[in-house]
C-alpha cells in the first residue's frame, strides 16, 4: 500500500485541515455522547496527528487523554500546541500499543485505518487495551461515501489509490466484529467543511488530504486547474462545501455477556 510522507503533511496539516468550532463541537458531542456519562475516563486518541482532537477532548470534556501517532513530527506540532501539557502524547505503532490489557475507556481514530498496512491487528489491539464496558470509535470516510468528492472527481488517479486501500463501512464493521467487539453500528454525518470557494482552493493547494501527497506533481496541477475551472462556473455548488463522515463504535462487553 502506498504511503503519504507525514513528514512533509505535518508542515502544513493545521493550515490544510482545519476543523471550524462548529464541526470540532458536532464531533466533541457525538463521542461524549457514544461514551456516556463516567466519572474517570482514560480515553486514547490514536493516530492523534497535532491533536486537533486531543487537545479539545482533554479541554472540554476533562478527559485523562493520550495522543498517540506513529510520526514525530506530527507530535512535535501536537506538543507545540498543548501549551498546558494537559495531553500525555506518547510515540507509538498502532498494531502493538504499548499499554496493557483492558488498561483504557475509549479508544479513538480518526482517518487513520486506511494509512496502516493491517487495519483488523490495530482493531484487535484496541479491544485488547480496552477495559471491560470499553469503547472504539472510529471516524472516517467511508469509500462508497467519498468516490464522488472533489479530490476523486478533479485530480486524477486519486480514486485508483483510495479504491485501494479506504474501506467501506460495511467492511470497518466487519473488522470490529471480527476482532471481539459487540453492538457495532455505524452513524453518517454531513459536515460543511468549508466556509468559502476561496478556501476550497487554498486547501486542496495545499493538499489538504493525503491522497494528494501520492499523485504526481502534473496529475495534481490538472486537477486543480479543473477545480478552480469548476468552481469560477459554479462558486456556490452545495456540493463542493460538504463532507460525508461516519462514526463506526462498538462495545467490549464483560466477558460473562459475550
Amino acid at each position: 500500500m502506498r504511503k503519504a510522507d507525514y513528514r512533509q503533511i505535518a508542515l502544513t496539516y493545521d493550515v490544510s485541515r482545519p476543523l471550524s468550532d462548529q464541526n470540532l463541537e458536532l464531533w466533541i458531542e457525538l463521542v461524549s455522547k457514544k461514551i456516556g456519562s463516567s466519572y474517570k475516563v482514560d480515553f486514547l486518541d490514536l493516530g492523534c496527528g497535532t491533536g486537533r482532537f486531543s487537545i479539545p477532548i482533554a479541554n472540554r470534556l476533562s478527559y485523562s487523554v493520550i495522543g498517540g501517532d506513529n510520526s514525530k513530527d506530527m507530535l512535535s506540532k501536537a506538543r507545540e500546541k498543548d501549551g498546558t501539557s494537559q495531553v500525555n502524547w506518547i510515540l507509538q505503532d498502532a498494531t502493538s500499543l504499548p499499554y496493557n490489557d483492558e488498561s483504557l475507556n475509549v479508544v479513538f481514530m480518526s482517518h487513520l485505518l486506511h494509512h496502516v498496512d493491517d487495519p483488523l491487528k490495530v482493531t484487535k489491539e484496541c479491544y485488547r487495551v480496552l477495559k471491560p464496558d470499553g469503547v472504539v470509535l472510529n471516524r472516517y470516510g467511508a469509500i462508497e461515501q467519498i468516490r464522488d468528492n472533489r479530490e476523486h472527481v478533479f485530480f486524477p488517479g486519486t480514486l485508483e489509490i483510495d479504491e485501494a486501500r479506504i474501506p467501506s463501512i460495511e467492511q470497518v464493521e466487519e473488522w470490529f466484529t471480527l476482532a471481539g467487539f459487540n453492538e457495532v453500528s455505524s452513524e453518517t454525518i454531513t459536515q460543511q467543511s468549508y466556509k468559502s470557494s476561496n478556501e476550497i482552493l487554498e486547501r486542496a493547494s495545499l493538499k489538504s488530504t493525503s491522497v494528494l501527497t501520492l499523485i504526481s506533481q502534473s496529475s495534481f496541477q490538472q486537477g486543480l486547474n479543473a477545480l478552480r475551472e469548476y468552481i469560477s462556473r459554479n462558486p456556490n455548488d452545495p456540493w463542493l462545501f460538504k463532507d460525508r463522515i461516519t462514526l463506526t463504535t462498538g462495545k467490549k462487553s464483560p466477558p460473562d455477556i459475550q
